[in-house]
């Protein structure tokens, strides 16, 4: 349900816009941006909370909450109400997510943790890839409302499977729960997050983007002072002077930063540029998405077999190798080479995230490792919201610079122009379609110009993404983690 509804959702926006009385485009940014920023900011407090109050209630706490919160979402009467329908949504994402994959890593033994989150972390790939395609067939042929209506009757099967399978609830601890810290780590993310993913529309310049951008820092240092004082921190500080964990944390953080930018301007480009339709754009990923949920079960078994450094590090050559295809492919305008690409990046996205996730959990006990997988998924989600804010800021700032260098006599030195290279670069295409009809020398230069912009990403990405290699052997032991127990389990 959580990463259906990270992708499902996008392919209804226009009608969700058409349907909803005096729904802006800001409004309708804002139902995606609304729950990532959630996701982001509230993981490792989700996780805190199976920590202190047994991760299977938790888990049910949060898909029953989930179910009742999408079905407010299929019934909102306006913008602002599926905005704030959304966040709640993302609250009992935050709650049941890092419960789920916690309960999963307690129920195997070491030698088996790899193979069992490959079948964990591969069904939601598998409605990852199907979100878009089911997204434009319920739009199609029913209502947008039933993009998220779909959650219920899921939210009522899984709550009914708690109840009769009992999951077992080792390591509770029921100690007193850090109000202070909560609300620290519950403003200061937010503030921080919020304005680098609104950067490339707001401007890194306007006092909005660096007042909450320095804001969030303040809070967050704040944040970390009080955990090193408390006797039960929400985030215990400890579980960084753990070597392997701090390099899990890092791979995490660099893969979202290196590809999740691609799922959205690779998308843009293929609908501005090249003219794909959006049903055809959604199929058009489907390279980058497939590869992954088949490849996720050999990455489960290599890391059983050798542990994290060589399956992460060939993953990081081969995703770097398809993010430089891909930027080639993108320049080109050639689909061809840009399927490559995407599968390429695919292929090696599995041998990077399924160890490393699997890997930083493994290294704490039952009792703290709700509070590691929402550390783990919050380095996730702040690096995509990272990735994207960098390849919007590099496709802005490219994109500005044809438009300075531009010649008079080309037509784009309007306010006008200007506004449709904006609006196209976000994926708007109305008024870029009108100006094919009209103008279609001048639509053809700006087209060129979004291209442009997304190439120079891409290439950003790549450099990102080369990091993944360093890591794997600065971090990353090269030896099955059944092996050895970690300290901090053995302890637990």
């Amino acid at each position: 349900m959580v990463m259906l509804d990270t992708t499902i959702v996008a392919v209804s926006l226009p009608s969700i816009q058409t349907s909803l009385p005096g729904v802006s485009q800001n409004m309708l940014e804002w139902v995606i941006v609304a729950y990532m920023v959630v996701l982001a900011s509230f993981m490792a407090l989700g996780g805190h909370l199976g920590d202190l109050f047994g991760k299977p209630r938790m888990f049910f706490i949060g898909v029953v909450g989930f179910g009742i919160s999408s079905c407010l979402c299929g019934l909102a009467w306006d913008g602002t109400s599926l905005i704030l329908f959304r966040v709640i949504q993302g609250l009992f994402a935050v709650i049941m997510q890092p419960a789920s994959s916690a309960i999963v890593i307690g129920s195997f033994a070491p030698q088996d943790r790899g193979k069992a989150m490959a079948v964990y972390a591969g069904i939601p790939l598998l409605f990852l890839t199907a979100g878009p395609v089911l997204g434009g067939v319920i739009t199609e042929y029913g209502s947008w409302r039933y993009c998220f209506l779909i959650n219920v009757p899921i939210a009522m099967i899984v709550g009914m499977a708690v109840l009769i399978l009992k999951p077992r609830n080792p390591g509770s601890r029921g100690n007193a729960f850090d109000w202070w810290g909560a609300a620290l780590l519950g403003s200061g993310l937010p503030c921080l997050i919020i304005p680098i993913q609104q950067a490339s529309v707001w401007g890194w310049e306007n006092p909005w983007t660096l007042g909450l951008i320095v804001l969030g820092a303040l809070v967050l240092t704040a944040f970390v002072w009080r955990e090193l004082k408390v006797e039960d921190p929400i985030v215990s500080l400890r579980l960084f002077a753990d070597r392997s964990f701090l390099g899990d944390s890092i791979l995490l953080f660099i893969t979202q930063a290196s590809v999740t930018g691609i799922t959205i301007f690779i998308a843009i480009h293929l609908q501005v540029v090249m003219g794909f339709s959006p049903d055809q754009a959604g199929v058009a990923m489907l390279p980058v998405l497939v590869p992954a949920a088949i490849m996720i079960h050999f990455a489960g078994r290599w890391y059983d077999r050798s542990g994290g450094r060589a399956p992460v590090a060939v993953g990081g050559i081969v995703v770097t190798i398809g993010l430089a295809v891909l930027a080639i492919g993108t320049q080109m305008q050639t689909y061809f080479i840009m399927a490559i690409g995407m599968g390429l990046v695919g292929l090696g996205i599995p041998f990077v995230q399924l160890p490393a996730n699997t890997d930083g959990m493994g290294r704490v006990g039952d009792r703290k490792r709700g509070m590691a997988s929402g550390v783990l998924q919050t380095c996730r989600q702040f690096g995509a919201a990272i990735g994207i804010a960098a390849m919007g800021a590099v496709i802005a700032g490219v994109q500005n610079g044809l438009i300075r260098d531009a010649d008079e006599g080309s037509g784009l030195q309007g306010e006008k122009e200007q506004a449709i290279v904006l609006d196209a670069a976000r994926g708007e295409l109305p008024k870029l379609e009108s100006l094919r009809a009209s103008d279609p020398e001048l639509a053809g230069v700006i087209a060129d110009i979004v291209s442009e912009g997304i190439v120079a990403g891409l290439w950003v990405s790549t450099v990102i993404g080369s990091s993944i290699i360093i890591v794997a052997f600065l971090f990353l032991e090269n030896q099955p983690i059944s092996r050895r127990m970690s300290g901090s389990e053995a302890a637990d």
